[in-house]
């Protein structure tokens, strides 16, 4: 298997190399970072429904929608990237997601214990360090190869994530305060930080202890003209904007097992939206933004059968629904 260290790059080129490399067929692991500040996006989503295009022209912030899945993330240079390039007909790699992430993050644990951060995998696919998620990843099918990447956070920019997702105000001063209780990074959990270099250091050791002996690369030709090609169609409008997942109502992601969940209804006084906050896959709490024109009574009924429940949209959407006089917006 082939490494390749390839330190900051350009904002694009650090999604792309991991996209070029498998459709070339070559297994290998990626380490590196970017120089800049962006929006990465899974397949699934559409720019137009995520993002507050507006902040993020005026911002000067670019877009990148993956081939892979996961949820929108904020990258920028206080992170440090890897990427697993595996063949899908690999008899060492799992077929089933929350397999293949547990698996393959255990080097990426070992790293953070080697860096005095007692890491936890949380399934499907982030680790925790005390209970707050310290490394998100993506994954998925690209050609012939099974793809994960991923990240570290050495420090994080919590205002731009919540400034660059399209959401109401309420969505937006929760999501801040719920990544703030619910996220850490390297510099919270360490007096004296290590470089960047000393984590992709210790993350090859780790990588390599795990999968074996591994050869070092360069970014030769063929994969470089992989990579130019591959920019002209992951930039395109064509792919960046095309028709994603449309799921009803507007959910956040914290961390797994943390969900921010907004949905709006109609009352007969007029539209009121409902924000539920979950904690372990359960609804810790709801509130209304116009609750004076909900009934009391339906503000209890709407309480008692959410706070506690098994957090499931569309459960959600099923309950507002057949309340008398209430009418989601999907």
């Amino acid at each position: 298997m082939k490494i390749f260290n390839l330190g900051d790059m350009n904002w694009n080129e650090s999604q792309l190399i991991y996209h070029a490399l498998a459709h070339k067929n070559i297994e290998g692991l990626v380490l590196h970072s970017t120089k800049d500040k962006f929006v990465c996006l899974g397949m699934p989503q559409n720019p137009k429904d995520e993002l507050d295009l507006d902040y993020c022209n005026e911002n000067g912030i670019k877009i990148f929608r993956r081939e892979i899945g996961g949820g929108t993330v904020w990258l920028d240079r206080n992170q440090v990237f890897y990427s697993l390039i595996l063949r899908r007909d690999n008899k060492d790699v799992p077929a089933l997601p929350k397999h293949f992430f547990k698996k393959f993050l255990q080097p990426v644990i070992e790293a953070c214990n080697e860096l005095g951060l007692k890491a936890e995998y949380r399934p499907t696919c982030d680790l925790l360090v005390n209970g707050k998620k310290i490394s998100g990843n993506g994954g998925g099918d690209i050609g012939d190869c099974k793809v994960m990447a991923g990240g570290l956070l050495l420090d994080f920019d919590y205002e731009s994530m919540a400034n660059v997702l399209r959401m109401s105000s309420d969505l937006r001063k929760k999501y801040l305060e719920a990544m703030k209780e619910n996220m850490t990074t390297i510099e919270q959990e360490k007096q004296n930080y290590p470089s960047k270099e000393e984590i992709f250091s210790i993350l090859r050791e780790k990588f390599q202890d795990f999968l074996g002996p591994m050869q070092e690369a360069t970014l030769g030709d063929e994969i470089k003209d992989m990579i130019k090609e591959l920019d002209e169609h992951y930039s395109s409008d064509a792919w960046l904007y095309q028709r994603g997942v449309k799921n009803p109502g507007r959910e956040i992601k914290v961390r797994e097992g943390v969900y921010l969940f907004e949905t709006e209804f109609d009352t007969k006084n007029g539209p009121v939206e409902i924000l539920c906050e979950t904690h372990e896959e359960h609804i810790q709490k709801i509130t209304f933004s116009n609750p004076s024109l909900i009934s009391p009574e339906n503000r209890k009924n709407l309480e008692e059968s959410l706070i506690g429940a098994e957090y499931d949209k569309r459960n959600i959407i099923y309950v507002i629904s057949n309340v008398p006089g209430l009418q989601t917006d999907k």
